[in-house]
């Protein structure tokens, strides 16, 4: 009797709205809601305590991931949004003399309805422009679920990478999406990923990533490629990683990027002598880094 008369006088969007509320897992809603009005310093302190076993010192930060803690909260600059921004660190990139180095750019959008897949290479690679890790990688078209990449990045457009662990930088992102060269080395290969960990202006360690989407290795040298003495939280592979013929101009382009800031990862590719600028991230691992021995986070407090 009840059903009978709401359907009688509810339209059926907000019918339709309703049912929809009722599927959604509403204890998951609720706990959510909970936590984005947790204060950043207490996200912040909870999780670093989770992670380590120890809490935070806030008051005289001595260690790699305290001091990326600090910056978070304690220096916030716009153009730090800026650089964290995929699409708009683009123009900063260009500004410090390095606008060669950017990958080719598709297209930019506000909303996944609104990608024209027939206009795209038959590769390429679409993420969003405030997250961390969230690629969709298209090897050829053909084969490609539209379907399911739109749906995919609708879901990423909803959240930044702020919520996850209230890293400042991304919190006032405008949400965007952007499609890029899907970049390969001469064997058609994810290139390698070069991550250089800069201080003041100053390129100190390099982060090796191979096997970036199978086992993901972690070799780390000084800007000499020695090799340093210890692991950040994924194992070394192993091998005898070749010092790439465009170390020199990396380590330029990076000390270009970085200059003017305490602490920043410039991400780049090399492939032969070819760099193409990847991202600039401030807070890596958001601050949960594992230095293995524990001794060089330390050392890395610069």
């Amino acid at each position: 009797m009840i059903k009978t008369l709401a359907r009688s006088i509810l339209p059926s969007s907000l019918r339709m709205a309703i049912y929809e509320a009722r599927q959604r897992p509403w204890k998951r809603d609720i706990s959510q809601w909970c936590y984005d009005w947790l204060p950043d310093k207490y996200v912040h302190s909870a999780q670093f305590k989770a992670h380590f076993g120890r809490p935070l010192n806030w008051e005289a930060p001595t260690t790699f991931n305290e001091k990326i803690h600090w910056l978070s909260l304690n220096h916030q600059l716009p153009i730090m949004t800026q650089c964290a921004d995929k699409y708009s660190v683009r123009e900063f990139v260009t500004q410090r003399g390095c606008g060669h180095i950017l990958n080719d750019l598709y297209g930019v959008w506000d909303d996944p309805a609104y990608i024209d897949f027939t206009t795209l290479p038959s590769s390429f690679v679409l993420k969003v422009n405030h997250g961390s890790g969230q690629n969709l990688i298209c090897k050829e078209k053909a084969s490609f679920n539209v379907g399911a990449a739109r749906q995919k990045l609708a879901q990423w457009m909803k959240r930044s990478e702020y919520w996850v662990s209230r890293e400042w930088a991304y919190k006032d992102i405008t949400p965007r999406i952007i499609c890029e060269r899907l970049l390969k080395d001469e064997h058609d290969n994810v290139p390698t990923d070069y991550k250089f960990f800069c201080f003041n202006g100053e390129p100190m360690m390099i982060q090796v990533i191979t096997d970036r989407f199978t086992e993901h290795k972690r070799d780390l040298f000084d800007i000499h490629w020695n090799v340093l003495p210890f692991i950040l939280s994924k194992p070394s592979s192993g091998q005898v990683i070749s010092k790439p013929s465009a170390l020199v101009l990396m380590i330029e382009t990076a000390k270009a990027l970085s200059h003017g800031f305490p602490f920043v990862r410039v991400d780049l590719y090399a492939i032969g002598t070819a760099v193409t600028f990847g991202e600039m991230t401030w807070y890596p691992e958001g601050g949960l880094a594992r230095f293995t021995p524990d001794d060089y986070e330390h050392a890395m407090a610069r």
